[in-house]
């Protein structure tokens, strides 16, 4: 009878422990995916992570359709290291506000999510997106993309060194014009 009692007692450990380690899989955050990744983040970072019907949401809302959207995958090592040099570049600048991130880490792996990225935020590549992407709306309409430099290339010119470029200087031109204050 001890034998029975001590199999159930085992097999229920066994079970409460799947369950525990499940959970703690599915919670993935901004925080756990990038830090994991090895970007150098603070637990409370500089970034608002939105969903893409988030940022939807907010380009069909008239009070808040001007804002910069940063973009960018966490299995991406130049993205990881982007992610390090923006949050040390609002380190710097003292900033306490925060700026949107859509997290494309999932995305890129299904065309239906890439798809609907690009149709609700305006045709932005995500398919394309190398490094961190960041693309400024005003009034609902793209103003740029740093992804498309051929497409805004007038509008680029300040932000680039050569022909690439300088995602630290867009953070900091972002963090000046388009904060988001919480």
């Amino acid at each position: 009878m001890k034998k029975i009692i001590a199999n159930i007692s085992a097999f229920i450990l066994i079970v409460v422990g799947l369950i525990a380690l499940a959970g703690c899989k599915s919670s993935k955050t901004f925080y756990s995916e990038w830090h994991g990744a090895g970007a150098v983040i603070e637990k409370e970072n500089v970034f608002k992570s939105v969903d893409v019907d988030e940022a939807a949401a907010m380009l069909n809302d008239s009070s808040k359709n001007t804002f910069a959207l940063f973009f960018g995958a966490s299995t991406d090592s130049s993205a990881v290291a982007s992610m390090t040099a923006l949050q040390y570049t609002a380190d710097v600048k003292n900033y306490e506000g925060k700026v949107y991130f859509l997290t494309t880490t999932d995305s890129l792996k299904s065309t239906s999510k890439m798809k609907d990225i690009n149709d609700k935020l305006g045709k932005v590549g995500v398919e394309e997106f190398k490094d961190i992407v960041c693309v400024l709306y005003e009034n609902g309409s793209v103003k740029f993309n740093t992804n498309k430099e051929n497409d805004y290339e007038d509008q680029l010119k300040q932000f680039k060194i050569g022909s690439k470029v300088n995602i630290i200087a867009v953070m900091e031109y972002v963090i000046e014009l388009y904060p988001v204050i919480e």
